[in-house]
């Protein structure tokens, strides 16, 4: 708790100063500028309000001053991961202490969280959902979705300077999701041998409770051990826990773990099924209210 209170009075203080510096840059790029102040200056927000801000100087530099407040310990000067809180522990890991893995990579972005592809860079919109979410889930990064919404996307630029990839690499679209079946006794029972076909209890165990026979064994790209997620508790999740977002991941994979994407392996009909299995396994589930939900108009886009 002392780490976190730590950590957000000193991004306070950083985001204050760097307000000033932009305040003060010279009107070379005014009309970039006054995006920035026209911006949204909303915070709680996960998913942001308006589009990313045009990359002027300014803005960098106001992402840099942000970047140093807030993400330089973990993550690195030079956006490498090798911030003092990982290098202070010898690059172990340590489950009690500080970190639980190795802080992303910037220079190198393989991304868990995307709507992208595997294997693809993660859009804008992506990094801007991931620093105002956090992992916390996980212990690994706290949310920042008290910054306002324009300094979330100044660090989204500033994050993108340390490789050229985001300018030289193809830049992937968000995978198509559809509005979600609605769930009936037998799109279960499909679920469930998808479940089985796919082997997922290998690692998520029968139940879901992220207790499968290799759940001890599994490691990710770091060679750091890394933990099966438990289906029985969606305040687990690193990602979003409705439908449409495990179908997301199901899609994706997680990439840099050992979760892959199904998209070549599963149908779009079959992934529905998975989802909603994995969904029954939370304590508590009725299918007749899963259905309801549906139903109300609120929900529907």
């Amino acid at each position: 708790m002392n780490k976190l209170i730590c950590m957000l009075l000193t991004g306070a203080l950083a985001t204050a100063h760097a307000a000033t510096a932009l305040a003060a840059a010279p009107a070379t790029h005014a009309a970039k500028k006054e995006a920035y102040y026209s911006a949204s200056r909303l915070t709680g927000n996960i998913e942001p309000v308006g589009k990313a801000l045009p990359a002027s100087d300014d803005l960098l530099k106001y992402g840099e001053w942000l970047y140093q407040g807030n993400c330089v310990r973990c993550h690195g000067s030079k956006g490498n991961g090798e911030g003092a809180d990982w290098t202070l522990m010898n690059g172990e890991y340590d489950p009690v202490n500080w970190l639980p893995r190795q802080p992303r990579d910037f220079t190198d972005p393989v991304f868990k969280l995307r709507s992208t592809p595997s294997g693809t860079l993660a859009t804008e919109k992506d990094l801007f959902e991931a620093i105002s979410r956090g992992l916390q889930s996980v212990n690994d990064m706290p949310s920042f979705k008290h910054l306002p919404e324009r300094d979330r996307w100044a660090l989204v630029a500033y994050i993108k300077t340390f490789t050229k990839r985001w300018k030289e690499e193809k830049q992937y679209p968000p995978i198509k999701i559809s509005e979600p079946p609605t769930p009936t006794p037998e799109m279960l029972a499909a679920g469930k041998d998808v479940y089985k076909k796919m082997q997922c209890a290998r690692c998520h165990g029968e139940t879901g409770k992220g207790d499968g026979m290799n759940a001890k064994e599994l490691k990710d790209d770091n060679r750091l051990p890394i933990v099966p997620r438990d289906f029985t508790d969606p305040s687990q999740f690193l990602g979003p826990s409705d439908p449409k977002g495990i179908y997301r991941t199901f899609s994706t994979g997680l990439d840099g773990t050992p979760m892959p994407s199904f998209a070549d392996s599963l149908n779009e009909t079959q992934r529905w099924q998975l989802v909603w299995h994995v969904i029954s396994l939370r304590p508590g589930w009725a299918l007749a209210q899963a259905q309801r939900e549906l139903k109300k108009p609120a929900l529907k886009k």
